[in-house]
């Protein structure tokens, strides 16, 4: 028998934390530090997905959050009402694959998992034709380019890692099981690290959001170490998706024999 989800807040509360949390970040681009807390929610959702037997109606209130998160991005502009929704679709996969391969390989499976599915599905839409026209999570602190210098070494997309793991720490340290002093000192170091680093340690530019569609759209970029290794936290997410994936379809195969 499954065992109970940890989280006792109903989904619809989480999913309007969630939105609020999520558009938040994105409309406060000069402060845009809500954005560290409200995937947080959505993994909590993704508890009472697999536990619950509303599966469908609780993963329609991650992808609703998703789409209102990405129409935010455009400033909730209606020419860009179809792109949002379509980006939300695609990203829910990222819970949506985390969920299936939890049901197959089990407990072992943590919600890193879902990290790697995000980051794998933005380097897919960035290696597409119309990269141009996605919005990735990192564009969120295209303001703060002093704090995140250290895209040299991680990519663009490495932005987008960070804030999921700040998400994913907060989630363990207020949502998992009640409140965990550790987690929570783990996440604020989490989030202050990158950005001390970044602004006292280094001193050359990091990697922008044009250098990256630039470099994937052909031309050789603007930095060399960049144009050698291109995105390689996405990248490695990517690879990583593919072999959890397989691992899952493989245990499904096995099941059934």
């Amino acid at each position: 028998m499954a065992k109970k989800s940890n989280t006792s807040i109903a989904p619809w509360i989480l999913f309007l934390i969630s939105t609020a949390l999520l558009s938040g970040g994105w409309l406060m681009k000069p402060f845009p530090l809500l954005i560290f807390f409200g995937f947080a929610m959505l993994f909590a959702i993704v508890d009472q997905v697999k536990q619950d037997d509303s599966f469908w109606t609780n993963i329609e209130f991650i992808l609703l959050a998703l789409f209102v998160s990405f129409f935010a991005a455009h400033g909730f502009d209606t020419r860009f009402i179809i792109i949002a929704m379509v980006q939300a679709i695609v990203f829910s996969f990222a819970f949506l694959g985390y969920t299936f391969a939890h049901q197959n390989l089990g407990e072992r499976l943590g919600k890193f998992t879902i990290l790697f599915f995000w980051l794998g599905l933005e380097y897919i839409a960035l290696k597409l034709p119309w990269r141009s026209n996605v919005t990735f999570l990192s564009e969120v602190f295209n303001l703060h380019t002093s704090w995140t210098r250290w895209t040299t070494f991680t990519g663009y997309l490495g932005i987008s890692l960070w804030i999921l793991v700040v998400n994913l720490m907060v989630y363990l340290s207020l949502l998992k099981s009640g409140f965990n002093i550790y987690w929570l000192l783990a996440a604020l170091a989490m989030l202050i690290a990158p950005v001390v680093y970044s602004y006292y340690f280094l001193l050359t530019n990091g990697i922008n959001h044009q250098q990256m569609i630039s470099l994937y759209g052909g031309a050789s970029g603007s930095a060399i170490n960049y144009a050698k290794q291109g995105e390689l936290v996405s990248r490695t997410g990517a690879w990583i998706s593919v072999v959890i994936m397989l691992l899952a379809l493989v245990k499904t195969q096995t099941k059934k024999k």
